[in-house]
């Protein structure tokens, strides 16, 4: 005859459990239901993906990197001398930008990095549009700049570039 288990966390229980990854002795009110068994609560401590865990650093670079690429793309895409080609640059550029995203946080995912696309993509737009706007005409840029900002044609490429780069952070 075995001598009796005690619970690990509770010595006075008495327990016939075991955790199934470190093999402590556990009563049944530290067990915790786990995918493959019980576990005590230490080892059932379910962590973040590494992928997931995103620290101050990486959205920095994030940062950075995707205002640098939105505007380099925006300013290329306002160069076109196609205007309907936007569609299609929104959708490139959008792969683009959250490509290097990506490779700067070394291939990290969520919603902050999807939340960082985007405002990347409406601010390198936006610096973009009025920098070449007050390049070419100068100061009486204003009344175009609004003119510009208020025509729903004109957001069709960062609302698809903001698309295309969510998708791809997720």
């Amino acid at each position: 005859m075995s001598a009796p288990m005690y619970c690990i966390n509770h010595p006075d229980r008495e327990t016939l459990l075991r955790c199934g990854k470190c093999d402590q002795p556990i009563c049944t009110e530290c067990a915790i239901r786990h995918p493959v068994g019980l576990r005590c609560p230490e080892c059932a401590r379910l962590k973040r993906v590494p992928t997931y865990d995103v620290s101050t650093p990486y959205y920095l670079r994030a940062f950075g990197a995707g205002l640098g690429t939105s505007i380099v793309c925006s300013i290329i895409v306002e160069i076109l001398p196609l205007p309907y080609l936007s569609f299609f640059a929104g959708l490139i550029a959008g792969g683009i930008i959250a490509e290097v995203i990506s490779r700067v946080t070394s291939h990290k995912r969520g919603r902050g990095l999807q939340i960082v696309a985007g405002v990347c993509v409406i601010l390198g737009y936006l610096i973009s549009s009025v920098s070449l706007m007050f390049f070419m005409f100068g100061t009486a840029a204003w009344p175009l700049l609004v003119a510009f900002l208020l025509n729903p044609y004109y957001w069709i490429y960062p609302v698809l570039a903001i698309a295309v780069a969510v998708v791809r952070l997720r």
